[in-house]
């Protein structure tokens, strides 16, 4: 069935990637976009695993409630929408659309 010497490629969906953001809980501002690097880890869109949304992101380290945009670098991918609070320099994930 399978050809020795391929390698095994383990995807995960990005529904699972929805379930990893909404964990993020008090991580503190600088290590934001780390920690959602890492909840999309094993996620790409036609092969493509790099962030693109980021660059619009507000100052995290302003307290308050913000809606920010992530998705993979690819025209075709689903943006997701985190809505996140920030408090105390930790940044907290509320919602995921």
């Amino acid at each position: 069935m399978f050809e020795e010497g391929m390698p095994k490629v383990a995807r995960m969906t990005l529904y699972a990637v929805i379930k990893n953001l909404e964990k993020l809980r008090d991580i503190p501002a600088p290590d934001f976009f780390d920690a959602v690097e890492e909840a999309f880890n094993g996620y790409n869109y036609e092969g493509e695993d790099e962030l693109t949304g980021h660059h619009t992101w507000p100052d995290l380290h302003q307290e308050g409630d913000y809606m920010i945009p992530i998705r993979p670098d690819h025209e075709d991918a689903y943006e997701l929408t985190l809505h996140i609070t920030c408090h105390a320099g930790k940044v907290t994930v509320t919602n995921v659309l």
